[in-house]
């Protein structure tokens, strides 16, 4: 009876554990890698097959679109205000793209056609992590206050 207890409590203890493995959100590099970077490349393609495959703007080039929209649309701000502003777009948007929503140029919609909604495919947990770091890593520079375009 005993043995019976243990082995059951061992059963129990192991599935919290992997209830818990399995609640546990990754980091933010690897949800990119595993939910974005499917879609969105780091930086330019480096040849014309690598462009062809492209099935949506290099992530930089798409935080850059919203960055400095919120930024010249609801400026000025600050760049802490930015940043919240952002990562509220971003979250929103990644659920309830919508073409009045989006800080695109026509002709990259034109190209690539309008962001997928995210719900289901993402955690609202996964894009509490990933989003800020998205804008962190990839958010357009400023030299003297004006944003510095590298493409």
């Amino acid at each position: 009876m005993l043995l019976k207890r243990s082995l059951i409590s061992l059963a129990v203890l192991g599935l919290f554990s992997s209830v818990d493995a399995a609640d546990k959100v990754r980091s933010p590099q690897v949800i990119f890698t595993k939910k974005c970077a499917m879609c969105h490349t780091i930086g330019k393609p480096k040849n014309k097959a690598q462009k062809k495959k492209m099935v949506a703007p290099p992530i930089d080039v798409a935080m850059s679109g919203v960055v400095i929209t919120i930024d010249a649309v609801d400026g000025p701000m600050s760049d802490k205000e930015i940043k919240e502003e952002s990562i509220s777009f971003l979250k929103d948007y990644l659920y309830n793209p919508h073409p009045d929503k989006t800080n695109c140029e026509d002709v990259v919609v034109k190209k690539f056609g309008m962001m997928p909604s995210l719900k289901g495919f993402i955690s609202q947990k996964e894009l509490d992590v990933v989003v800020p770091w998205v804008y962190d890593t990839f958010k357009p520079a400023k030299e003297n206050g004006k944003y510095i375009d590298h493409h």
